[in-house]
């Protein structure tokens, strides 16, 4: 029993004792019958003398809420009489409560939960986050200090609810190199690209509206959808991303209010789209009328091929919104994201930022903005771009290696991802338990996927394996792959060299 005692107040101890069995008597949270704790044991957890302790229960027995008995011990009676309460002012029976959740809310609780629990050693393929390796800790650590030094009280303040002004202005001039027009005033700050997905959402849909999305698509962004109560309509990725066909099909039907798009380094699949097929996506949607909401959460993080524009830097007719993060580029604890579309857009975003939470972090958006203006930024995206492309290129050997026959994987041009698709007759979500046995973790496709359905898919993520792991880890996995095959596969190896392709 814990009881909060003030030592160098003018209230008694045995006092403050008294007064807080009593509350908890009277409130119910002590209940009839309950043992109080022995006035021994009650006197050492609480640090002071048997007859203090003695004293109060003898107090609590006066009160009649409670009673004692020689090698009994105390017990509490509940009333404060001590007398038999009439039927006619008896307390209703209490029961526990039992809160009613909203239909967003049990949305929420019902998506698929999936246990990555394993040793401490194992090969983690699971989590789509930069290797904390590769944080620049001491950089960013200089640069926190120079804000602090010559920012003074101001960054401490709650700020302008759009963000620091010297980090949206970095952001126009990093965005104006990728063909992105925009004015300082038109960028909002968030708290991660996760509250900017919600807020844009929020901007255009109301509960019970329809959001197209890729599928398989971010599991991140289907929990957004399901807090905020607007439903998640599937449209397929193809091997050369969404399906356009079937868009202009499911826009034609009516009722869409958003298509959600990831063309850059795809999350879970890793593809890049095509100049060509961000042209006609953009053609269909604004046919259609509807709005794009665009996430480029590894903008940054090309290792290899020519870059492509971003959609919003081909929209003409300002029906694309722009989010984008710091979180995967620098490091995840940054919480950094950003807006970009039209003012009206911008400013209803703003409106739903400051009735959220009001700001986010100046210190942390000023020390960012220094560490860009620095060139400590482009210095760590390079250092990460060289090991990312390691990596990738690990993974791809050792999947070609290993996978069992009739396997494929993608083959991305930068971020984490790698999509890989086993035989059909192996459910990714059994495969993880004897993955996690044998010491590797992934993410299983069925939680990718806005049904939850059983998928012979995975996604690797090569952001936290290092180099040296990796062969390891897919070896070990398509070990535990093989095994779960009529017959153990026949344990036929270099199945990934055909094509890449992604099956949904």
């Amino acid at each position: 029993m814990i009881i909060p005692l003030e030592r160098r107040g003018s209230r008694p101890v045995f006092r403050q004792i008294v007064d807080y069995l009593r509350r908890n008597i009277e409130s119910g949270r002590l209940p009839a019958g309950t043992k109080l704790r022995p006035i021994r044991l009650l006197a050492s957890d609480l640090g002071v003398n048997r007859e203090t302790v003695a004293d109060a229960y003898r107090e609590l027995e006066t009160l009649g809420l409670t009673q004692s008995g020689v090698g009994r011990g105390t017990f509490v009676l509940g009333t404060a009489s001590g007398a038999e309460t009439s039927s006619e002012t008896a307390a209703p029976e209490l029961r526990p409560f039992v809160p009613v959740l909203s239909r967003a809310a049990e949305a929420t609780l019902a998506l698929p939960a999936i246990d990555y629990g394993t040793e401490a050693q194992a090969v983690r393929f699971e989590r789509a986050v930069p290797d904390p390796s590769l944080y620049p800790v001491d950089e960013f650590r200089k640069a926190c200090s120079h804000v602090l030094r010559h920012g003074g009280r101001a960054l401490l303040d709650y700020g302008d609810p759009r963000g620091h002004e010297g980090l949206r202005r970095l952001l126009v001039e990093r965005l104006t190199a990728v063909g992105i027009e925009a004015e300082p005033d038109g960028v909002v700050l968030t708290a991660g690209s996760t509250q900017a997905l919600a807020l844009v959402t929020r901007v255009f849909c109301d509960p019970g509206d329809a959001v197209v999305v890729e599928e398989p698509t971010y599991a991140g962004a289907c929990a957004a959808f399901a807090a905020l109560g607007v439903r998640p309509v599937a449209v397929p990725i193809r091997r050369d991303g969404l399906d356009l066909d079937a868009l202009d099909t499911r826009l034609g039907r009516g009722g869409a209010r958003l298509l959600y798009t990831m063309p850059s380094f795809h999350n879970p699949t890793g593809i890049t789209t095509t100049l060509e097929h961000r042209r006609r996506l953009l053609e269909i949607t604004a046919r259609h009328g509807v709005p794009v909401l665009e996430d480029d959460f590894e903008k940054d993080m090309r290792v290899r091929g020519r870059p492509v524009p971003p959609l919003k830097a081909l929209d003409r007719t300002g029906q694309v919104v722009y989010v984008g993060t710091f979180s995967k580029t620098l490091f995840p604890g940054v919480r950094i994201g950003w807006i970009v579309g039209p003012p009206r857009v911008a400013g209803a975003a703003l409106v739903l930022k400051r009735a959220t939470d009001l700001a986010s972090s100046v210190p942390l958006q000023a020390a960012v903005a220094h560490f860009c203006h620095t060139g400590a930024y482009d210095r760590h995206l390079r250092r990460v771009a060289k090991e990312l492309a390691r990596r990738l290129d690990r993974a791809a050997a050792a999947l070609e290696a290993h996978l069992p026959d009739g396997s494929s994987f993608t083959r991305p041009d930068g971020g984490f991802a790698v999509w890989v698709t086993l035989p059909a007759d192996i459910d990714t979500v059994t495969l993880l338990t004897e993955a996690k046995r044998a010491g590797v973790v992934y993410s299983p496709g069925a939680i990718f996927y806005t049904d939850g359905r059983r998928s012979s898919s995975l996604r690797l993520s090569i952001g936290q394996a290092g180099a040296d792991d990796i062969e390891r880890g897919v070896r070990t996995l398509c070990d535990a792959a093989h095994a779960l095959l009529p017959s153990g596969g026949g344990r036929e190896r270099g199945a990934g060299r055909a094509a890449p392709a992604v099956h949904v």
